[in-house]
């Protein structure tokens, strides 16, 4: 059960995240939800899940964008390694925390994508990227990932408490 609902979570992210969610776009930028779930996945999991669930969904990311194969990859993937090793460094509790981390992976992803585009693309990225869209990809997704830690935890503590005792309801 809990693997379904982990992959019920990442499909309902990456859905929404490619279909209604420019709804809520903010000087032409979305939050990146699938960021913000890799991020959770760092800090709440092991280094294993949270590394698996960045190339994972970076894989996906790529494959439905039509660009470069491995830029998402490679940037969701060191998020999720990144997060997991620090987790242990930093208590991760709160909206302070949370957004901070945030505000660094987000700000580290976009970095990814600019040089890439940059350098090995050899793409015309407008410098405006740097100085306004990625502090406002920053903010926006540091403000909507406190609520979907939230959220989350939410979920795994229910997903947690029916887990606990599976034949507690045969024994009675």
């Amino acid at each position: 059960m809990y693997l379904f609902v982990q992959t019920f979570i990442a499909i309902l992210l990456l859905s929404s995240q490619t279909t209604w969610l420019e709804l809520f776009s903010f000087w032409d930028v979305t939050p990146d939800l699938v960021l913000i779930w890799v991020v959770y996945c760092g800090v709440r999991y092991s280094r294993t899940a949270g590394i698996g669930a960045g190339i994972f969904m970076g894989l996906v990311q790529d494959s439905l964008s039509g660009g470069l194969l491995g830029v998402n990859t490679l940037s969701k993937g060191l998020i999720g390694c990144f997060f997991s090793i620090l987790k242990n460094k930093f208590y991760v509790e709160g909206m302070v925390p949370i957004g901070i981390f945030l505000i660094f992976s987000s700000i580290f992803d976009g970095l990814i994508f600019y040089f890439s585009m940059a350098t090995i693309l050899k793409g015309e990225v407008a410098s405006s990227f740097l100085y306004q869209s990625l502090p406002v990809f920053s903010i926006f997704n540091a403000l909507v990932g406190p609520l979907m830690f939230f959220v989350l935890d939410k979920i795994n503590g229910w997903l947690q408490s029916k887990n606990r005792m599976p034949y507690a309801e045969i024994s009675r």
